[in-house]
C-alpha cells in the first residue's frame, strides 16, 4: 500500500504510515489491529482528517482490494435479505454454508475503520475539535452496529487497548452505549454546527455539519426501531427525541459514500462477475406491482426480455439447470454494473427510510410528526424520486397500486410472495406488513440493514431457501446470525470462548440476536 490510495491529496506522509500500519495489523496481529498507532504522538486536525477518510471507507468495505465487499457483505447479508441469489456453482453461501475465510473480511474491515476512529475520539478533546469529535463518534456507531448486528457480542468496549486479549461486549450493552454515543455527539454537534469539520475529507457529507446531525439523529431512530420488541419504552423515548431533533426528509439528506478511481463501489464492483442474479423474492415483488424501479435495479434476460429471478439455496444441479443460467435470468441493471463503479457512490442511507421507519413508529403510537399512512407513501415516493422516476403521475399510480406480488413458478412452481397491495390498508398488521415491504423495497442493494430489519419484524415475508446445509437449523427456518471468527479465535482465544456465554444460545447461524424476538 501506499500514499495513493488515499482519495486526497492532503493526507500527510504520517498519516500514511499510521494507516499501513493499521491495515498490516489487521492481517496479520490482533494485538496491533487493536493497538492505537499514534499514541506517541499528537495529530493535527490535518492528520486527523486524513484518518476519518479511511475510516469512511473501510467501515463501508470499500477499497483498492478485490473483493472486500463481496465477501464481507455480497455473499452473506444481500443474499440473507433475499435480494440476490447465487448461481456460482462454487458458493455455498446461499445454502447457509458458512465460509470463515471470507466473512473475515467483514471483521477486518470493521477494525480497519475503528482504529483510527479510537484515535480520532481520543486525540480531539479541544473545545475547537468538537465538531470532529462528534462526527467520528457517530461513524463509530455505525461501524458498530453493522458488525453487532452480524455476530451479537463483540469486543466493543476495550477497542484500542493494548492487549492482547480483547473482551467482547454483550449485545444489549453495546446498544445502550451507542444510544449513549449518539446522543451525546448529536447534542455537542448541534451546539457546533458552524465549527469546521472535516471539509473534503469527509467522502460522505463533504464536510455539512448539519447533514451529519440529522444522519446522527436517523440512525439513532433505526436503532430505537431495532429494540422496539425487547425495550419498547425506550424505544419510543429515544425515537421521539430523535425525530424532535431532525432526521433526513429530503432527497439532499441521503447518505451516499463517494466512489473514485482507488475506492470503488463494492456492489458494482462484484455485479459482473455473473455470480448472482435477481432472487425470486423480488421477482414476486417488483414484477407483481408493476414496480418502476425494477428497471432500475434489474435487467431484463438475455435470451427472453423478461425480468426473471431465481430462488434462495440452490443446490449445484439445480444451478446449472438452463433455467436458470445467467443468460435466462436477470443480473444488475446497467446503472449498477462494473463500469460505473469509480462513479456511482455506495449507498450509505436513504432519506426513504427515515420515513418508513417514521411510519412504523405511527403505527406503535410514537409521536412522529404525521400519520402512518402520510409518512409510508412519502416514504415511497422519496424512494422512487431516488432513483430518478420523477413524474408526478407514475408516483401516486403506484403507491395507489392494488397490484398483488406475482408468483413466479418456474422449476420450483414458486408461489406469490405474499397478498398485500402497495395501497395502504386498514388492517393494522397488514399495514405494518406494507411498511417494511416497502422499506426493504427502498433499502436495495443496502443488505446490511435489510437483514437485520427482517430478522426484528418477520418482514417482508421470504421464501425458505430451497437447501440448507447447516445443521444448525431445520428446513425452512432462516439464518439468525453469523457465528463467532476463528480469525478472532486465533488471535483473541479465550475472549471468544467466553463471548459465547453471552449468547444465550450455541454459537450457531440459529441463535438470534438479543434484539431478536419476534
Amino acid at each position: 500500500m501506499n500514499c495513493t490510495t488515499f482519495s486526497t491529496k492532503r493526507i500527510l506522509h504520517f498519516v500514511c504510515a499510521s494507516l499501513l500500519f493499521i491495515s498490516v495489523g489487521c492481517t496479520k496481529n490482533y494485538e496491533e489491529i487493536n493497538t492505537d498507532p499514534t499514541r506517541i504522538t499528537t495529530l493535527s486536525n490535518q492528520d486527523i482528517k486524513g484518518l476519518f477518510t479511511r475510516a469512511e471507507y473501510m467501515a463501508m468495505y470499500s477499497g483498492d482490494g478485490s473483493a472486500e465487499y463481496q465477501y464481507a457483505q455480497g455473499f452473506f447479508a444481500d443474499l440473507y435479505a433475499q435480494y440476490s441469489a447465487i448461481t456460482a456453482t462454487f458458493d455455498p453461501t446461499d445454502r447457509y454454508n458458512i465460509s470463515q475465510e471470507w466473512i473475515q473480511e467483514q471483521w477486518i474491515g470493521t477494525f480497519r475503520a475503528m482504529a483510527p476512529l479510537v484515535n480520532i475520539i481520543k486525540q480531539t478533546p479541544n473545545e475547537d475539535q468538537k465538531a470532529l469529535n462528534a462526527i467520528a463518534r457517530i461513524w463509530k456507531v455505525w461501524t458498530v452496529h453493522r458488525a453487532t448486528d452480524y455476530y451479537g457480542p463483540f469486543p466493543y468496549t476495550y477497542i484500542g487497548y493494548d492487549s492482547t486479549v480483547i473482551p467482547y461486549d454483550r449485545q444489549e450493552d453495546i446498544y445502550m452505549d451507542l444510544f449513549k454515543e449518539l446522543q451525546e455527539a448529536s447534542a455537542d454537534l448541534q451546539a457546533n454546527l458552524s465549527q469546521s469539520g472535516y471539509g473534503e475529507a469527509d467522502v460522505i457529507f463533504g464536510g455539512d455539519n448539519a447533514k451529519w446531525l440529522k444522519f446522527a439523529n436517523t440512525l439513532r431512530l433505526r436503532l430505537a426501531m431495532r429494540i422496539s420488541y425487547v425495550k419498547p419504552d425506550m424505544a419510543k423515548t429515544e425515537a421521539e427525541a430523535a425525530v424532535a431533533g431532525g432526521v433526513m426528509v429530503d432527497l439532499a439528506d441521503d447518505a451516499y459514500l463517494k466512489s473514485d478511481g482507488i475506492n470503488y463501489n463494492g456492489y458494482l464492483r462484484q455485479s459482473g462477475w455473473n455470480e448472482f442474479r435477481m432472487s425470486q423474492t423480488m421477482e414476486s415483488l417488483l414484477v407483481g406491482y408493476d414496480d418502476p424501479r425494477l428497471s432500475k435495479f434489474w435487467q431484463p434476460s438475455v435470451n427472453t426480455g423478461e425480468y426473471k429471478g431465481v430462488r434462495n439455496g440452490m443446490n449445484v444441479a439445480e444451478i446449472v439447470a438452463a433455467e436458470n443460467e445467467p443468460d435466462n435470468t436477470s443480473g444488475p441493471s446497467d446503472y449498477l454494473l462494473p463500469e460505473n463503479m469509480s462513479t456511482t457512490p455506495s449507498t450509505v442511507m436513504y432519506t426513504a427510510e427515515a420515513y418508513f421507519l417514521r411510519a412504523e413508529g405511527a403505527l406503535n403510537g410514537w409521536e412522529m410528526g404525521a400519520d402512518a399512512q402520510e409518512l409510508y407513501e412519502t416514504g415511497i415516493e422519496m424512494s422512487l424520486r431516488t432513483w430518478g422516476i420523477t413524474d408526478a403521475g407514475a408516483i401516486n399510480t403506484y403507491i395507489n397500486s392494488t397490484n398483488l406480488p406475482m408468483a413466479p413458478g418456474g422449476m420450483f412452481n414458486t408461489p406469490a410472495l405474499t397478498d398485500i397491495p402497495v395501497k395502504f390498508e386498514t388492517d393494522p398488521e397488514r399495514r405494518r406488513e406494507q411498511i417494511l415491504t416497502q422499506k426493504w423495497i427502498a433499502l436495495f442493494p443496502e443488505g446490511h440493514e435489510a437483514w437485520a430489519e427482517i430478522r426484528r419484524s418477520g418482514y417482508p415475508k421470504l421464501y425458505p431457501i430451497l437447501h440448507n446445509d447447516n445443521s444448525a437449523l431445520s428446513q425452512g427456518e432462516f439464518i439468525r446470525r453469523i457465528p463467532f471468527l476463528n480469525y478472532d479465535r486465533d488471535r483473541n482465544g479465550p475472549a471468544v470462548e467466553a463471548a459465547v456465554d453471552l449468547l444465550g444460545g450455541p454459537d450457531n447461524i440459529g441463535t438470534p440476536l438479543w434484539w431478536d424476538v419476534h
